[in-house]
C-alpha cells in the first residue's frame, strides 16, 4: 500500500515535472517553458531530502511492470476527476488511517481481507443491507443494536467457560463504548 501511495504521490508531484526539473536545473530560467519553470521551482521548494525521496519514488516508478504503471496511472486519473468534497474526505480518511496505533490498522486490514474473500453475492447482500440500515430512524437503529445485542448474549451464555475466556481475551484491549443507557 505504501509503494501505492508513493507512486501516486510522486504521480501528483508530476513524475515529468520532476526529470523536467532536473533538466532545468542545468539550464537558466528563462530558457525553460512555463511548465518547467513550474516544475524546477517546486522542486527547488523541497528539500534536499524530500528531493532525495521523489529521486527513489521516480526509480521505482521507472522499474514497475507496464501493467502496473497503467494501473497506477488510470488511478491517478480516477482521482483527479473526483469532486473536491470526496477529494478531502479520503485524504481525511487516510490521515485517520495514518494515526491509528498499529494494533486497530491490523485489525481494520483483517477485515478489509475477510470482506474481499467473501463472495460478490455476499458482499453485495451485505451492502444493501447497510443501505437499508441507514436509511432506518435513530430509534429503528437503536432497537436493532439491541435486539443484535440480546442474541449475542444468549450466544455467549450458551458458550462454555474456556470459549468465553478465549473471546474475552480477543476483545480485552479494544476500547469499550459507552452504553448510553449506563451513562
Amino acid at each position: 500500500m505504501t509503494r501505492i501511495i508513493g507512486c501516486v504521490m510522486l504521480l501528483f508531484l508530476g513524475v515529468s515535472g520532476s526529470v523536467s526539473s532536473a533538466r532545468a536545473q542545468s539550464t537558466s530560467q528563462r530558457d525553460g517553458s512555463p511548465h518547467e519553470r513550474e516544475a524546477l521551482e517546486r522542486w527547488q521548494r523541497l528539500t534536499p531530502r524530500e528531493q532525495q525521496e521523489l529521486r527513489d519514488r521516480y526509480q521505482r516508478w521507472k522499474n514497475l511492470p507496464p501493467a502496473e504503471k497503467e494501473e497506477l496511472t488510470k488511478k491517478l486519473e480516477a482521482w483527479r476527476k473526483l469532486p473536491a468534497d470526496e477529494k478531502a474526505t479520503i485524504r481525511r480518511n487516510f490521515e485517520r488511517w495514518r494515526d491509528l496505533p498499529a494494533d486497530q490498522r491490523e485489525r481494520l486490514h483483517e477485515r478489509w481481507q475477510r470482506w474481499r474473500d467473501l463472495p460478490p453475492e455476499r458482499r453485495e447482500d451485505l451492502r444493501r443491507r447497510m443501505e437499508k440500515f441507514r436509511e432506518l430512524s435513530s430509534e429503528q437503529k437503536q432497537e436493532l443494536r439491541e435486539k443484535a445485542r440480546a442474541r449475542w448474549r444468549e450466544k455467549f451464555e450458551r458458550l462454555s467457560p474456556g470459549e468465553k475466556t478465549k473471546i474475552r481475551e480477543r476483545f480485552k484491549d479494544r476500547p469499550q463504548k459507552r452504553q448510553k443507557d449506563n451513562d
